[in-house]
């Protein structure tokens, strides 16, 4: 079986088990089996995706702007000491 067929299988899996847990949950019903189960799915399913495109997660974006706290302490202590600026 191919991971894209196995990826698809357990997403129906997952939304299966994702209405039995939901109508437990309506009836006032345990799910403790069925989201142990939920989970190891989901678990599977990231290290199958994981394996698919590893320097996918390594990539880190660089933000558009900048935070207003990290640009007023961009300037060091002595900026900040005698700058002009009172918030």
């Amino acid at each position: 079986m191919s991971k894209t067929t196995l990826s698809k299988e357990i997403q129906k899996e997952l939304e299966r088990l994702n209405d039995r847990i939901d109508r437990k949950i309506i009836k006032g019903q345990s799910f403790k089996e069925d989201a142990r189960r939920h989970r190891e799915l989901r678990a599977t399913l990231a290290r199958m995706h994981e394996d698919t495109a590893p320097m996918a997660r390594k990539v880190r974006r660089m933000r558009a702007v900048k935070s207003p706290v990290h640009t007023s302490l961009a300037g060091g202590a002595i900026r900040r000491l005698l700058g002009f600026g009172f918030a």
